[in-house]
């Protein structure tokens, strides 16, 4: 209805200063996650109950922290963390999103729901203990801006924690496993190397305290459920992925076994630790 429309307008239009290349990606995104809630319900590697534990246990959440979840998604890591923290905001751009993490958090009784802009998030300065954002930056067009505002919204000595696909540090590699991916998801906007995440982390003004990365082998028909393309756009990509079977071009460990496609994304989960505002970490 129309009051849905507004509300999704007003935090589009919140974005003061944003480009118009920013605006647009966001629009995409909010299109193309409005239609694939259920998909991403039942994603393999965001659903990953050993990726969340990792995080959780390198986040180093205790029962005190108060816990920023941003791009929630349909709400995973939210709702683990409800579990071992005092309480958890999540924010997510598109509505529908943020209700599949509501109704996933239910049972916990301490989440609570924004929809905002990860460029211009609705919280004043140093306010949570930990910032969290899982499988979500890839998406953002402006990613050193959002971390920056997460960066803002943490106190002083706390955490941001990102967690995200890396691709390989070697250029063509990168750049061909990206092709894939924006074919696969028209609202995919880069896969970073390592180097580039933890670069642009820093960028925001936090010391990188550690970095570890984590596997992920999953069925190339898996994949494609998530990002949703049309039949052709899935052959495209598939032979895409085959042609790089030879030297590894994507970087993505690509096997065909018994006619099954099978592939390795590489995570990255990195801890941030902002300073004490007065140059100490």
């Amino acid at each position: 209805g129309p009051s849905k429309r507004s509300r999704k307008d007003r935090v589009m239009t919140s974005q003061g200063s944003g480009s118009e290349a920013s605006h647009s990606a966001k629009s995409l995104a909010q299109k193309h996650f409005g239609g694939q809630s259920a998909a991403y319900t039942r994603s393999g590697l965001l659903s990953d109950q050993g990726n969340l534990d990792t995080v959780i246990r390198l986040a180093e959440v205790t029962d005190k922290d108060r816990v920023l979840d941003v791009a929630t998604g349909t709400g995973f890591l939210a709702a683990a963390i409800c579990r071992v923290s005092r309480e958890v905001v999540a924010t997510d751009i598109t509505v529908s999103m943020l209700e599949e993490a509501r109704n996933r958090t239910e049972k916990e009784g301490n989440a609570r729901f924004a929809l905002a802009d990860v460029e211009h998030l609705p919280f004043a300065g140093d306010s949570f203990d930990l910032v969290t954002c899982r499988i979500a930056l890839h998406h953002f067009p402006r990613p050193q801006v959002a971390l920056s505002e997460m960066t803002r919204v943490c106190r002083p000595k706390g955490r941001v924690v990102i967690m995200d696909v890396v691709s390989s540090e070697d250029e063509a590699k990168s750049e061909y496993h990206n092709r894939m991916e924006r074919l696969r998801d028209v609202s995919h906007v880069k896969e970073y190397r390592r180097s580039e995440l933890q670069e642009m982390i820093e960028g925001s003004g936090l010391a990188v305290a550690m970095v570890q990365l984590w596997p992920f082998t999953w069925s190339f028909d898996d994949w494609m459920l998530l990002g949703g393309p049309d039949a052709a756009t899935a052959e495209a990509v598939r032979a895409m992925m085959l042609d790089s079977i030879e030297g590894d071009k994507s970087g993505l460990q690509v096997q065909l076994r018994e006619g099954e496609l099978r592939f390795t994304y590489t995570t990255a989960i990195v801890v941030g630790r902002k300073g004490d505002g007065h140059g100490k970490r």
